[in-house]
């Protein structure tokens, strides 16, 4: 009998900097050093039954990320998370696990993220309201060489400034999210330059009812 379970997990350090192809493989790798019972795809090239349902982008620490697989049998959820500590750098540490029905499928709704800046002073300049009244918000973004216009507006939820940080709220689109870094150069007037650091701080998932 199979089982699904979903994990809460944390990323920071010099483990930002690795991208999310190479985070699957880690995993992949520590799940199989720990003896966990992963069940595999079918087919000529068969791989492990686990995913991320939104990738983080290098660079950007992720304080609640999520990873579900499926097991080929039941397993105790706390033995399946110390075991899968044990194999996982420090920089990679289990929040939690649950054990989720076979047909539950919970997309991401929304996700928040804290933009850190070198020098906090400079969020006393800045319009939100003004900038959060746009219809459009235009950025460019290059693919495959070729450059194609997007509005990210429709996905920007809400912008605050606390304690010196810059909170975003982005929800997913049909046609596609903003990333904190083009909402962050879209705020910044007249092209100019500061040193931040961006943090996504939470995952919320759509209910499965």
């Amino acid at each position: 009998m199979k089982s699904r379970i979903r994990i809460r997990f944390s990323k920071s350090g010099d483990i930002r900097f690795i991208s999310h192809h190479d985070l699957m493989k880690l995993f992949e790798r520590a799940i199989r050093r720990a003896n966990i019972p992963i069940a595999m795809s079918k087919g000529f090239n068969p791989h492990p039954k686990l995913s991320i349902p939104i990738a983080l982008g290098v660079g950007i620490s992720g304080n609640d990320e999520v990873l579900e697989l499926e097991l080929l049998r039941p397993m105790s959820v706390e033995i399946l998370v110390e075991c899968l500590c044990l194999q996982l750098p420090k920089e990679i540490h289990i929040l939690s696990g649950e054990v989720i029905a076979d047909s539950e499928r919970c997309p991401v709704r929304d996700v928040i993220y804290e933009v850190v800046f070198k020098n906090p002073e400079f969020l006393n300049t800045v319009k939100v309201s003004e900038f959060l009244q746009q219809p459009f918000i235009v950025v460019n973004r290059t693919k495959n060489e070729h450059q194609k216009s997007f509005n990210i507006r429709p996905s920007i939820q809400g912008i605050t400034v606390k304690s010196g940080r810059l909170i975003l709220s982005i929800k997913v689109e049909t046609e596609g999210m903003a990333r904190p870094e083009e909402v962050v150069g879209a705020l910044l007037e007249n092209g100019r330059k500061e040193i931040f650091e961006i943090i996504r701080t939470k995952i919320n998932l759509t209910s499965s009812a």
